[in-house]
C-alpha cells in the first residue's frame, strides 16, 4: 500500500497507528474528478457547438418533402410539341393498404424489429444491433430505423460522418411527432430503391414486385416479400435476378428473423426455406415506349439519377411524331406480313405467343396454373428501325423492338448483330481513299473456293448470297473482268473478297473505327463480307457519312435541351460535342455513294420502287443478308437523313431458307424513307469541286473513245445511235489502264480492210471513191489501246498556245498602235458605220 494513501493518528496517550486515508481525499480521485469535469466540459462544448446547430438545422427541413416522390416531366417534340408527361424513374405509388401484412413483418423484421415502439431512434435497437456484430463477427442487422432511412433517402443525408448521423437522428424524431406510423412506412415504401434488373431499375414496392415478380404488391407470397426485404441493405449484391445465391441465403435470413419476432413458427419457416427462388421477366412501364424509355435514360445520364428523381423537367428532343408513328406502324405491319404470308412459317409468331400469354393470365387468375408457372417466353420475329439527322445526329425516330410490353431491350441501341453485305460499303470507301481504285476499277468475276475466305464453311465455293436470288436464279460468272460499281450493283461476293484481299484488313479497321463503329473487325478474311458484329445505330452513323461528304455526326442523341420547372436550363447540347468527324475524303465518299444509288436503282434495292411503292427521289442504300439468313439489314440515306432496318430473332436462327432482305428488311426502309421526303426534302448528290470527270464504256468498263456506241433497231425499222459511255468521278492522279477496245469505229474498220487510203478532204464516205492499195489489203490495224501521251505536257500546244511577240521600245514599253478616234478623242471602242439611205423607188409604176 502506498504511503499517501495511510493517514498517521494520536491521542491522549500518544501514537495510535496508520489508517486508510478516505477515498476523497486520494490521488487517483481527484485525478478521476478532473478527468470527469475535463470531459464534461468537452461535451458540453460538443453540444453547443455541434449537436446544437444540427438540432436546429434539423427544424429547418421541410417534413413536406417526404410526400414528393417526383413530378411528371414534360416531353417536347422537335418542334416544341408536347409528345406527352414521363417519370424518369420507373415508380408507381401505391397505399400501405395494397401492401400484404406479411410483407410489413418481414420488413420490420429485417430493418426495424422495433419500429412501432420507438421514437425515430431505436437506442436499444442500436445497442443490440453493434452486441450481434461484435458476437458473430459480421453485420446482421441494421442500426438505422425505417424513419431514419427515409429521413436519409428524401433530404439526401448520404455522407458518412458522425455529424450526418446526428443530424439524421434528429430529423428522424421530427419525422415521428409530425406523422403517423402507418404514413411513414407508405412514404418508405414508395420511395426506396429496391435494385434492379432486364434493363430497368425498380422504385418503390409496387416496381420492385413488378420486375421481380411480375405481379402486383397485393399479390406477393411471404418468400417473395421475405426476397424483397432481403436485398434493401445491398440492392445489387442480393438481386434475385443478377445474384440468385446470395438472394436466396438473403431471402432465408428474413424468413429467419421472422421467426425470431414470432411472426412463423418454426414449420412455417421451415416450409418457406425450402421453396426455390423463382422470378418472371418484369412487365413494363405501360407510360413507355422505346422512344419514351430512350428520352429518359438520356436524361438520367445526363443529369444523375438522383436529380433525375426529383422530376418536374422540360425535356426538349428530336423526335418526329409523324416519322415515329410511321416507323412503329411499319415494323409491326410488315413482320406480320412475313409471318402470316411465307408458307411454312416454322416459328413463334407475335400472333400465337399473344394468344397464350393471354391463355397463360386466365388459368393463373383462375387458379388452373400455380403461381410459380413459368410466364410464356416472347420469342416471334423482331425488328429494329433508326432515322437520323445526317449533320447533328439527332435521332429523328426509334424503334428498338415489336412490342415494347413483351420486350424492353432496345435493338436499335443496344444488340449486336453481324451485318452481311450491307458491311462492303465500307470496304470500298476503304479503297477509294488510293488513287488506284475507283468504282471502274477492274477484278476477276470468277468462283472462289471458300477454304479462302471460311464463312458458313471451311469447304466448297463461296455463296453467292450477296445477289439475294435462289441458288439456281443466280447468274453465272463471266470468268472475265468486272467493274467494282458492278460487283456492288450484282452483290457479287467474289469480287468483293478480291477487293478487300488488295486492301487489307488492317486500313479497313481503321477507318471503321472513324466510322463510330466501336465493335471490333474481326481478324479473317470473311470479314470483307460483314461477318463482324455492329449496333445498328453504329452502322447509321458509318453510312451517314456517304452522302454528308466524308463526314458523320460524332454521337447521336434524343435530348437536345434539359430545363427544370422554373425554365432554368440544366442541360443544352454542346454544338462542339455534335461538330462532324471526317471518316474519309470527299471523293471516296462520292464514288461509294455512286455506287449505292446504283445499287438502290438497279441493284438489291431496286425492289423498293418496284416492289414497294418508294417514291423517286435520289438515295443510297445497301441490303445485308448474313450466311445463316437469320439477319437482315437494310441500310440507307437520302441528302438529309439516314436510316437503317434490322430484322431477326433474339437469338440467331435461320428465318427460312434463301430468306432475303430484300424481301425482308427492305420493305420496312421504303414505307420509313417514304415518310421522310415532306419534311426532310431529299437533294441531289453533287460530286466534289476538286474531281475529275473521265468517259467510261459501259460495254468494256474501260475509257471511252468517240466510237462507244451502239446501233439499235427500233421496232419501225429505223437505227438508232446509242451511246455506251457514262461519266465517272475520279481522283486527280487516278491511273487508268487502257481505253475501249469493244468499239472498233465501223468506218475506219472498213476503210483499211478493203485497203483504201484517203486523200485530204475526204472523209470515210468516200471510201467509193478512194484509190485501192492492194498491198494494204491484208494488214491487221493496229488500235490504241492506252492513252498515247503519259506526260503531264502538252507537246502540240493544243490547249496552251504560244503568245503572239509584241514590239516594245528600248525601255520595254510596248509599242503604241494606232487606234481611232473620235471628235478627238481617243477610244477603243466600235465605230458605228453610218450608210446613206437608198433613194425611194416607186414600185408597180
Amino acid at each position: 500500500m502506498l504511503d499517501d494513501e495511510l493517514l498517521g493518528e494520536s491521542n491522549w496517550r500518544g501514537p495510535i497507528g496508520l489508517r486508510k486515508k478516505p477515498f476523497y481525499r486520494r490521488t487517483w480521485f481527484s485525478a478521476l474528478l478532473a478527468l470527469g469535469i475535463l470531459l464534461s466540459a468537452g461535451a458540453f462544448g460538443a453540444f453547443l457547438f455541434v449537436v446544437q446547430p444540427l438540432r436546429e438545422k434539423a427544424e429547418t427541413f421541410d417534413l413536406e418533402e417526404c410526400k414528393k416522390l417526383e413530378s411528371s416531366s414534360i416531353v417536347y417534340d422537335r418542334n416544341g410539341g408536347e409528345l406527352g408527361r414521363l417519370y424518369m424513374l420507373n415508380r408507381i405509388p401505391v397505399k400501405l393498404a395494397e401492401v400484404p401484412a406479411h410483407f410489413k413483418k418481414a420488413l420490420v423484421s429485417q430493418e426495424d424489429s422495433r419500429f412501432y415502439e420507438h421514437k425515430g431512434v431505436d437506442y436499444i435497437g442500436l445497442t443490440r444491433a453493434v452486441w450481434l456484430t461484435l458476437k458473430v463477427g459480421k453485420v446482421t442487422q441494421g442500426a438505422s430505423t425505417i424513419t431514419q432511412q427515409l429521413a436519409r433517402q428524401t433530404f439526401d443525408l448520404k455522407e458518412k460522418s458522425i455529424k450526418r448521423k446526428i443530424l439524421e437522428a434528429f430529423v428522424s424524431m421530427r419525422m415521428e411527432k409530425y406523422y403517423s406510423k402507418e404514413e411513414i412506412m407508405e412514404l418508405y415504401l414508395n420511395r426506396i430503391y429496391f435494385g434492379g434488373g432486364y434493363g430497368q431499375n425498380f422504385y418503390g414496392i409496387q416496381a420492385a414486385a413488378q420486375g421481380y415478380f411480375g405481379k402486383d404488391a397485393r399479390d406477393l407470397t411471404i418468400e417473395e416479400s421475405a426476397t424483397i426485404c432481403g436485398l434493401i441493405k445491398a440492392p445489387n449484391i442480393y438481386s434475385p435476378i443478377k445474384h440468385k445465391d446470395a438472394s436466396l441465403k438473403s431471402r432465408n435470413m428474413v424468413i429467419h428473423r421472422m421467426l425470431d419476432e414470432h411472426y412463423l413458427t418454426y414449420a412455417e419457416a421451415v416450409e418457406l426455406e425450402r421453396k426455390p427462388l423463382i422470378t418472371a421477366v418484369p412487365a413494363p412501364n405501360p407510360q413507355l415506349t422505346y422512344s419514351y424509355d430512350q428520352v429518359r435514360q438520356e436524361v438520367i445520364k445526363l443529369v444523375g439519377e438522383e436529380r433525375a428523381a426529383t422530376g418536374g423537367f422540360h425535356i426538349y428532343t428530336s423526335i418526329d411524331p409523324h416519322l415515329q408513328a410511321i416507323a412503329d406502324k411499319a415494323v409491326q405491319q410488315r413482320l406480320l406480313e412475313v409471318e402470316s404470308l411465307h408458307k411454312g412459317w416454322q416459328h413463334q409468331t407475335y400472333s400465337k405467343y399473344h394468344a397464350e400469354l393471354d391463355d397463360y393470365k386466365a388459368k393463373l387468375k383462375s387458379g388452373a396454373i400455380a403461381p410459380t408457372t413459368a410466364r410464356p417466353v416472347a420469342a416471334y420475329l423482331q425488328a429494329a428501325a433508326l432515322v437520323i439527322n445526317n449533320v447533328d445526329g439527332s435521332i429523328l425516330a426509334v424503334v428498338g423492338g415489336r412490342d415494347f410490353r413483351d420486350s424492353q431491350f432496345n435493338r436499335a441501341l443496344q444488340a449486336k448483330s453481324p451485318v452481311g453485305t450491307a458491311f462492303t460499303p465500307l470496304v470500298y470507301a476503304t479503297a477509294f481513299a488510293k488513287p488506284d481504285f475507283f468504282p471502274a476499277t477492274q477484278v476477276e468475276d470468277m468462283i472462289l473456293d471458300n477454304r479462302r475466305v471460311m464463312i458458313g464453311s471451311t469447304e466448297g465455293l463461296l455463296g453467292e448470297w450477296g445477289q439475294e436470288l435462289p441458288d439456281e436464279s443466280l447468274p453465272p460468272f463471266s470468268r472475265g473482268k468486272i467493274s467494282l460499281r458492278e460487283v456492288m450493283v450484282r452483290g457479287q461476293n467474289a469480287g468483293i473478297v478480291r477487293l478487300g484481299e488488295q486492301v487489307g484488313l488492317t486500313p479497313l479497321s481503321e477507318l471503321v473505327a472513324k466510322a463510330g463503329i466501336e465493335s471490333p473487325v474481326k481478324a479473317l478474311p470473311a470479314s470483307y463480307l460483314g461477318v463482324s458484329e455492329a449496333r445498328l445505330d453504329e452502322m447509321c452513323l458509318a453510312y451517314s457519312a456517304f452522302p454528308n461528304k466524308g463526314t458523320r455526326p460524332k454521337t447521336i442523341h434524343v435530348v437536345n435541351r434539359i430545363s427544370d420547372s422554373g425554365d432554368q436550363t440544366i442541360y443544352q447540347i454542346d454544338e462542339k460535342e455534335s461538330a462532324p468527324v471526317q471518316v474519309m475524303d470527299e471523293i471516296a465518299a462520292w464514288q461509294t455513294n455512286s455506287c449505292l444509288n446504283e445499287v438502290m436503282a438497279r441493284g438489291t434495292g431496286k425492289a423498293a420502287r418496284t416492289d414497294f411503292a418508294m417514291k423517286s427521289f435520289p438515295v443510297g442504300g445497301k441490303t445485308g443478308t448474313d450466311a445463316k439468313f437469320a439477319n437482315m439489314w437494310q441500310l440507307g440515306y437520302t441528302s438529309a437523313v439516314t436510316c437503317g432496318v434490322w430484322v431477326g430473332f433474339d437469338k440467331p436462327t435461320t428465318l427460312y431458307a434463301n430468306a432475303f432482305s430484300n424481301r425482308i428488311a427492305l420493305p420496312i426502309w421504303a414505307d420509313i424513307m417514304n415518310a421522310t421526303e415532306k419534311d426532310y426534302k431529299p437533294e441531289a448528290f453533287t460530286p466534289p469541286e476538286n474531281a475529275e470527270r473521265v468517259g467510261i464504256c459501259t460495254k468494256s468498263g474501260l475509257r471511252s473513245t468517240d466510237f462507244c456506241y451502239d446501233k439499235v433497231t427500233a421496232e419501225n425499222g429505223k437505227v438508232r445511235t446509242v451511246p455506251t459511255i457514262y461519266m465517272e468521278v475520279v481522283r486527280p492522279g487516278t491511273f487508268m489502264e487502257g481505253v475501249c477496245t469493244f468499239h472498233k469505229g465501223e468506218g475506219l474498220e472498213r476503210i483499211i480492210s478493203n485497203g483504201f487510203t484517203l486523200g485530204m478532204g475526204q472523209s470515210s464516205s468516200d471510201v467509193g471513191s478512194a484509190p485501192v492499195i492492194e498491198k494494204y489489203k491484208d494488214i491487221e490495224p493496229v488500235r490504241m489501246k492506252s492513252v498515247t501521251v503519259l506526260c503531264n505536257e502538252d507537246p502540240f500546244r493544243a490547249r496552251a498556245p504560244i503568245l503572239k511577240a509584241l514590239p516594245v521600245t528600248a525601255d520595254g514599253t510596248n509599242v503604241r498602235r494606232a487606234v481611232p478616234v473620235v471628235d478627238g478623242s481617243e477610244t477603243t471602242a466600235s465605230l458605228p458605220l453610218k450608210l446613206t439611205p437608198p433613194k425611194a423607188q416607186k414600185i408597180g409604176e
